[in-house]
């Protein structure tokens, strides 16, 4: 006879068989889990689209760029001011003389700008301009399109043509030093002006045209000046401003072969710090156990082997990629329209290389270093340069705090040289209409394009613009492939005669559709108004 279990072994076999039934379903929830994410993804991917303005007036719009018959005659007077050597050394020595030539070119090749009853041109610190064009609607904020006076310098050697002949080659590139940086943007902005004026026509609404000339060597004595003069008159808000920037861009994105317009709605800031150290000085036959400079290359080093942590998907690059998936073959889509889980992994993947690591994180470069001064001395001091790029979720003092605990060392001293908090960001969404009417006019300009926000790893002169507006956009329309990256202040700097019309044409549309959202612009104060 088989006996039956005990009530204490039943007890144990049942309470064997519960827990044995939690840890299967514990089994199942990692795959449920995973099946609901699956699907998140899946459907974020099959639905990406990037959003588009709601304001039917915008989306409506066809407005023409210039005509094509001018288009050579553009090209040389672009070619012109390429051969005046405006070029910024450092602050406070350029090349004045040369400014004041371009100040005259530009009033000799623009007679309908210069010679208008409804535009007013300024000299601002002697070297940099200011025109104000007064619209038939001075009641409405104005705007301001700005670019810069001054270049780079530019060694010779190396180029096909001599940086400053402003030659055009095989009718097809206009070679020198500012092409794309940013005598592009001057003439191209003064020759829609020109182009609009000539037709017999007049803005709506006011605007300024801002070209600073120090924008290379910090834009103090110019832009900041040209802001000055502007809160001075009790101009304190613009609708918006658009400045030099990032460009129309082809096979630079993985998983596209459309152009790509990255408009800045975001710049990043620097820090410039100073490390030093205070050693003991002495004969190199007998060095100490620690030299200044073996002390301070120890500091840098721990600073390029900790690199500031990957901020990638907490700032506007999020929306970079997002804007740009519905764009994108299905793999690619399936990382853009989903950076809520993969920023990390595409973080990881970006980092590998230099300029898109730059969009991941704030930066740090090692810029210089100063040391010993003879062969057999121990130098007593020794000093380095580290340049921070600061990204927009960053602070300048979250840097400097990370700074210091990656040193470690209290024998190495952090001095602030200079530093400037990256911007805020400017808005963007479909409702927005400033970046609405940008992206309008680059849709309406190039052919195959689509139009995503990004932050700008450069510096620019909307630095001493922020106080006046909270619309920065920086943005310049030409068109840049891979092999051209390295033209900004490198060798063989061009535009396209095409882009450049293109260019022209742009800032053309930006002040007529300007005019076409009049009616969704706020009023200017009675003061603004005086002085429009």
């Amino acid at each position: 006879m088989v006996q039956s279990k005990s009530p204490k072994w039943q007890l144990r076999w049942r309470c064997g068989r519960w827990w044995w039934k939690v840890f299967k379903l514990l089994l199942k929830i990692p795959l449920v889990i995973g099946l609901l994410l699956s699907v998140v993804v899946l459907y974020r991917a099959l639905t990406a689209s990037t959003p588009a303005s709601t304001l039917d007036i915008l989306n409506n719009a066809q407005t023409a760029g210039v005509d094509d018959n001018l288009k050579m005659e553009r090209a040389h007077r672009l070619a012109g001011a390429l051969r005046i050597s405006t070029v910024s050394y450092e602050p406070g020595k350029q090349e004045t003389g040369e400014l004041l030539k371009l100040h005259r070119y530009l009033e000799k090749e623009f007679p309908a700008v210069h010679n208008c009853s409804f535009v007013k041109r300024e000299i601002i610190n002697v070297y940099s301009l200011l025109y104000t064009v007064t619209g038939t609607s001075p009641d409405k904020l104005p705007y301001m399109l700005a670019s810069h006076l001054d270049v780079v310098p530019a060694d010779p050697e190396h180029w096909e043509v001599d940086p400053f002949s402003g030659k055009i080659v095989n009718n097809t590139y206009i070679y020198g030093r500012g092409t794309i940086d940013d005598k592009g943007g001057v003439l191209g902005i003064l020759e829609a002006l020109e182009y609009l004026i000539k037709k017999g026509e007049r803005p709506q609404r006011s605007f300024f045209i801002a070209f600073g000339h120090d924008e290379e060597v910090s834009g103090k004595q110019g832009a900041q000046e040209i802001a000055r003069v502007l809160l001075k008159r009790g101009v304190d808000r613009l609708d918006f401003v658009l400045d030099e920037g990032y460009t129309v861009t082809r096979y630079i994105f993985p998983g596209t072969r459309k152009h790509v317009a990255l408009v800045g709605v975001s710049e990043k800031g620097y820090l410039t710090l100073e490390l030093s150290v205070n050693g003991s000085p002495g004969h190199s036959s007998f060095p100490p156990w620690e030299s200044a400079i073996g002390i301070l290359s120890e500091a840098i080093t721990k600073l390029e082997k900790n690199k500031l942590p990957s901020m990638f998907g907490t700032g506007p690059e999020r929306s970079t990629f997002e804007y740009l998936a519905p764009h994108v073959g299905f793999l690619h889509r399936l990382l853009y329209s989903n950076m809520w889980l993969f920023s990390g992994f595409m973080a990881r993947i970006m980092e590998k290389e230099a300029l898109s690591n730059a969009y991941v994180r704030t930066t740090s470069a090692i810029t210089v270093f100063h040391g010993g001064i003879k062969e057999n001395v121990v130098p007593a001091h020794a000093k380095a340069t580290i340049n921070h790029r600061v990204h927009p979720s960053q602070t300048i003092s979250d840097v400097i705090e990370f700074d210091k605990r990656t040193i470690d060392d209290p024998r190495v001293e952090i001095k602030v040289k200079a530093s400037k908090e990256a911007h805020t960001v400017s808005p963007y969404g479909p409702d927005d209409v400033q970046f609405n009417l940008i992206a309008r006019s680059i849709y309406q300009t190039f052919d195959d394009v689509v139009v995503i926000p990004g932050v700008l790893i450069a510096n620019t002169d909307t630095r001493w613009y922020l106080g006046l507006s909270s619309h920065l956009y920086r943005f310049f329309p030409t068109v840049i492939y891979p092999e051209d990256t390295n033209r900004y202040h490198g060798i063989d700097e061009r535009i396209s005669i095409d882009n450049y019309q293109q260019a022209v044409s742009f800032y053309y549309r930006v002040m007529k559709n300007a005019d076409l959202i009049i009616g969704h612009v706020a009023s200017t104060t009675a003061h603004q108004q005086r002085e429009l």
